[in-house]
């Protein structure tokens, strides 16, 4: 009886730090104290995620470091040692604060206490409101454009080139990030879509062309060849075999050189080329320093411009172990997703009495949701230097506490996350790198 009784009042505790958490979630991607000019400079952002922190780390037990966690934590030392040894320093000290409270922080947060599927749920729902909030800011935007700007909520203005590119609040003011988000939605929206009634069905295909429209207002095309990517991804694996999926994950990067090399990510050949010599500018800062890279922020100073591409970005500023730890995050999570979306498919399901069974089927749906939001991040981060933007970490926390909800139904999942399983993710974060090399070398 008094395990029960403390295992309550964990709960309990976890819920307040739970709804410090969803404050912040809501301040982040929503951003309404920065609608008015008077309230923009408040911290409200800070507050809840400190908040959130504290209560987490004093009342949440147990306090479990996953795998994940400690490869994100492993990499904030390599990027102080990396920045000190390219002669910068202790810059490397700011820079890896800065990822610890932008990155770590909310993964860490995200990713333990995110523990019902009533909480990812509320998450989902607001992620789904701040992109339609951000499509109909852009939409105010286009409709006032002047010919140079169009004005939206908040001050937020659109980037006019040669076409009008809306941008919304916060670090979603590129309007890359924000088709990068709205790309990442797009499975949450066909989950409420595919669960709900018919009221909910029509309301979730309005907001997915609205999330289309939005797209096409960013006027970035890495994130529009994102929407496409991810629908072409699901048609994959719902419908091909283990080793046809396995052929067009490692062709991907292959075809997506190809394809930036005969300018159909840019409106200009020169821009094009310009985005392959920044990857093989990458290539080489790799292949100089194999082990610690330029340094993290040195990418601009060697080629003078990012990578626009995140994978390239990593790799040409923290080396071989620094993007071993970044892409690995990745992979780690990716072959697990999939790796439950192929037992589902093949209806491999453990043990478990009729209304367990049915609880772990919901589970397994919101983590396919999930597996698909991030293959959208990594698509679109093929085409932009978005490594260490928070929306990719809020995202990853969410994956990795469905899979701590979905090891507690079945324990044996659990191998998906031992040290072996950490580095073959390791190694095959490699092939992006090496798929772009070799194309690369045929191209250029």
């Amino acid at each position: 009886m008094p395990r029960i009784i403390k295992k309550e009042q964990t709960l309990a505790s976890a819920g307040l730090a739970f709804f410090f958490l969803y404050l912040y979630n809501v301040s982040v991607l929503i951003r309404p104290h920065e609608y008015s000019l008077e309230t923009a400079d408040l911290v409200f952002i800070k507050m809840f995620v400190v908040s959130a922190f504290v209560l987490t780390i004093f009342t949440l037990r147990p306090l479990k470091l996953s795998p994940q966690l400690i490869m994100l934590l492993l990499l904030l030392p390599h990027i102080v040692l990396s920045k000190f040894l390219n002669g910068s320093g202790m810059q490397g000290i700011d820079q890896a604060e800065r990822l610890l409270i932008s990155s770590v922080i909310p993964f860490f947060l995200y990713s333990l206490l995110v523990t019902t599927m009533a909480r990812q749920k509320l998450i989902m729902v607001v992620m789904v409101v701040a992109a339609l909030l951000m499509v109909a800011n852009g939409y105010l935007q286009q409709i006032s454009f002047n010919g140079v700007y169009g004005e939206g909520v908040g001050g937020s203005m659109s980037v006019g080139r040669e076409e009008i590119r809306i941008t919304y609040l916060g670090f979603f003011g590129d309007p890359n990030d924000l088709g990068m988000f709205l790309v990442m939605c797009i499975p949450v929206a066909c989950y409420f879509m595919n669960q709900g009634k018919s009221l909910t069905k029509l309301l979730m295909f309005i907001t997915l062309v609205a999330f289309g429209y939005g797209i096409y207002m960013t006027g970035s095309r890495g994130t529009i060849l994102g929407a496409l990517g991810v629908i072409a991804t699901y048609f994959l694996i719902s419908n091909a075999g283990v080793k046809l999926i396995l052929f067009g994950v490692l062709s991907a990067p292959v075809a997506a050189t190809i394809l930036a090399s005969f300018g159909g990510l840019s409106s200009s050949d020169s821009s094009a080329m310009g985005r392959l010599d920044a990857w093989y500018d990458g290539v080489l800062m790799l292949l100089h320093n194999p082990v610690f890279g330029v340094g993290m922020g040195n990418f601009i100073d060697e080629h003078g411009k990012v990578a626009h591409n995140s994978y390239i970005h990593v790799a040409g500023e923290l080396g071989i172990p620094g993007y071993a730890l970044w892409g690995g995050l990745l992979l780690l999570n990716m072959r697990a997703g999939f790796s439950l979306i192929n037992a589902t498919k093949n209806q491999v399901f453990p043990d478990l009495d009729t209304q367990k069974l049915q609880v772990f089927k919901q589970e397994l749906l919101l983590n396919k949701t999930l597996f698909y939001s991030m293959v959208g991040f990594m698509i679109t981060a093929f085409f932009l230097s978005r490594q260490y933007t928070l929306v990719m970490f809020i995202f990853l926390g969410l994956q990795t506490a469905s899979f701590q909800r979905i090891i507690n139904l079945d324990p044996s999942f659990k191998d998906c996350f031992n040290l072996r399983s950490c580095f073959i993710a390791m190694a095959w974060s490699w092939s992006v790198i090496a798929a772009v090399y070799l194309a690369l070398k045929v191209g250029l």
